[in-house]
């Protein structure tokens, strides 16, 4: 028999914070760098590689406030097992499966700590396990998000757990079904994306993220001839296509020998079962195999570089090493491919343990003989008919609660029915008491017609987007906290110069922060420098300890150069916010540009360590040559002789 339970387990974790309150009004174009390619790729290569890019994060807030402090926190596990296999699932991280033991063998690379870094469309991300990313470019919008769960259980003994939410951006449902058949040596994935009727075609993106243990003799092998590299450079990639195994002198199957960080994307030869395995120095390893639908593969190293190497300690306590092997929907993950309304996607992914003497042999070689290993145990026909049998009857099982999402599914399901509209889901239960907080003001305006006031100081919980909410909260009686709302929205639908009405009336109404911080924000886009900063002011004298937004003022100051303002405005602040590091780094930053060369240097050897590094960000980096060439007169060449970056300050990727 298999079983699923839930447990309770003690993480070292660093908690994620406080959500920040201030609405992205940044483009996210550092997770949608520029792409370019060179002829080596076809233009069906190159079809959907501009297509369903999004410029915010809106409605979702940025998971900006955790620091580098942990502690033993408890939180729930979800586990899956039979005799062979155990399955554990972390249904408030995204229902991410955090480990997978086979044959008594861990297959992944289980974290020893829960620290976010900034490497998520929302900020807030973690390394280790399979994490599972829907909808956008990127590592999920929910990727640290609690999902709903449910036991599920067939009457021939399989156990197994389906975890599901309403993804607000593209306005649709996801769900798994991770299930164990009593006697599999294979953990199931079923994953159903369902995009409701009266949606529109949205662009849809899937792709799951599988950490495995970084070691000397890793070889990774998918069955393919060819791949599509994507080359990280400084705000932008750079994809050509290339004869496995070979880059220029470097062996792409062998990911200690790869000095940089790197895509690789497997093209998949259409006649074979797609799978992508990492076989250890002993033969054995994970090995992850689907239905067709799935046709992506790619592997991702941080590299052997001093910068890669660091990443690679900041994400862990310091020892880890881990590359991944990843499997998704579309040839590439610069790809959104377009989903037809009314439409659920569907595919049944395999994941086990495979062994395979690759010892010797060609990359060709090796792979043909994995296949033929994975053939004898999970055969590409074998999945498709087990999708068709005991998937269908998963897809169609009554679970038992385990534990609750967001409101949101609810909220659009109570949207929904004043449209005419079906459900979201035929199968996924948002029961209207899972509504909160955040869920409470817009549920009111569905409910009333009436946008509540809230408390000038008192922060947004929540915003929202769509054509549907737009028109009602147009037409709803204004108050400060509703013209605010249809300021973002306005904002969100490139609508700057209305939304910039819209704030001003929001301060007609009250005087609040929020709103004098949305014209601050706009105001900087249009140049109009002085009445920014003003702006920005007026902020704060109503929230003068307020962490992002003061933050957001102090890197304005650094963006228009005026660094002897931001020095004066960094002595000036409380204690406790500057000696935090954001505010210690453009500390440095304002000393170099006003020459007060020892001040900056102390900081930087500290050593300076941001929790929030972003994914590719060079700042320090930049700063640290900046430094001597100021204070030296160096070349930038002769600094990076003379005055190595120290590894404590290299995050570079290339």
């Amino acid at each position: 028999m298999s079983d699923v339970r839930l447990a309770r387990r003690a993480f070292d974790l660093a908690e994620l914070g406080e959500e920040n309150p201030l609405p992205d009004f940044q483009n996210i174009s550092y997770v949608h760098s520029t792409v370019t390619w060179d002829d080596s790729l076809t233009p069906e290569d190159t079809r959907y590689m501009r297509y369903g890019r999004v410029s915010s994060i809106l409605p979702y807030m940025a998971q900006d406030g955790y620091t580098r402090s942990r502690k033993e926190t408890l939180k729930d596990v979800i586990i899956v097992e039979n005799s062979h296999v155990r399955a554990e699932f972390l249904p408030w991280m995204g229902g991410r499966l955090r480990s997978l033991v086979c044959g008594g063998r861990e297959l992944l690379y289980v974290n020893p700590v829960v620290q976010p870094c900034n490497l998520a469309l929302r900020n807030a991300w973690c390394s280790g396990g399979v994490e599972w990313n829907v909808s956008v470019r990127g590592h999920n919008m929910l990727t640290n998000e609690p999902l709903f769960a449910e036991a599920l259980r067939l009457p021939d003994g399989t156990a197994g757990v389906r975890m599901y939410e309403y993804e607000r951006i593209r306005g649709v449902v996801y769900r798994l079904e991770a299930y164990l058949p009593p006697e599999s040596r294979f953990l199931y994935v079923q994953v159903h994306i369902e995009n409701p009727a009266g949606n529109g075609e949205r662009p849809m993106y899937w792709w799951s993220n599988i950490a495995v243990p970084e070691r000397p003799g890793t070889r990774v092998i998918a069955p393919a001839d060819t791949a599509i590299l994507s080359l990280y450079d400084a705000g932008s990639y750079r994809m050509l296509r290339v004869a496995l195994p070979r880059y220029e002198e470097t062996d792409l199957s062998r990911p200690t020998e790869i000095g940089r960080s790197l895509d690789v994307f497997f093209d998949i030869r259409p006649s074979v079962t797609p799978f992508v395995t990492a076989l250890q120095e002993d033969h054995t390893g994970l090995v992850q195999c689907s239905t067709g639908f799935m046709r992506g593969r790619k592997l991702f190293v941080w590299g052997m570089g001093q910068g890669g190497r660091h990443w690679q300690q900041f994400l862990s306590d310091g020892s880890s090493r881990y590359i991944e092997i990843q499997a998704g929907i579309a040839k590439t993950q610069q790809d959104h491919l377009p989903m037809p309304e009314n439409t659920t996607w569907s595919w049944l992914e395999a994941y086990g343990s495979l062994t395979c003497d690759v010892d010797g042999l060609s990359y060709a070689d090796a792979a043909a003989k994995c296949a033929a290993a994975l053939e004898r145990e999970q055969s590409g026909a074998a999945l498709e008919a087990e999708k068709a049998g005991r998937g269908r009857e998963i897809a169609a099982a009554r679970g038992e609660p385990l534990l609750a999402g967001s409101g949101w599914g609810a909220l659009e399901n109570a949207r929904r029915r004043k449209a005419g509209l079906p459900p979201v889901s035929p199968v996924c239960r948002f029961p209207a008491e899972s509504m909160g907080e955040a869920q409470a003001p817009w549920r009111q305006l569905l409910e009333t017609g009436v946008f509540p006031d809230a408390a000038p100081l008192a922060p947004p919980r929540s915003c929202m987007l769509g054509a549907d909410w737009q028109r009602r909260l147009a037409g709803a009686p204004e108050n400060s906290a509703s013209a605010y709302q249809l300021g973002v929205m306005l904002y969100a639908a490139g609508q700057a110069d209305e939304a910039f009405g819209a704030f001003r009336r929001s301060l007609e109404h009250r005087t609040n922060p929020w709103a004098l911080r949305a014209l601050a924000r706009i105001r900087l886009l249009r140049g109009e420098t002085d009445a920014c900063l003003a702006a920005y002011r007026e902020a704060l004298a109503l929230l003068p300890a307020h962490r992002q937004l003061c933050l957001e003022y102090a890197q304005t100051l650094r963006t228009l150069g005026l660094n002897a303002e931001l020095r004066a405005y960094l002595d000036a602040l409380e204690p406790a916010l500057r000696r935090r590091p954001r505010f210690q780094y453009l500390q440095a930053a304002a000393d170099i540009a006003l020459a007060d060369y020892a001040e900056a240097e102390r900081i930087l050897l500290g050593p300076l360590v941001i929790p929030d590094m972003r994914e590719g960000e060079l700042s320090l980096c930049e700063l640290w040559f900046e430094l001597y060439q100021r204070r030296d007169g160096l070349s930038r060449e002769e600094a990076e002789r003379l005055h190595p970056l120290p590894m404590a300050l290299d995050f570079r990727m290339h």
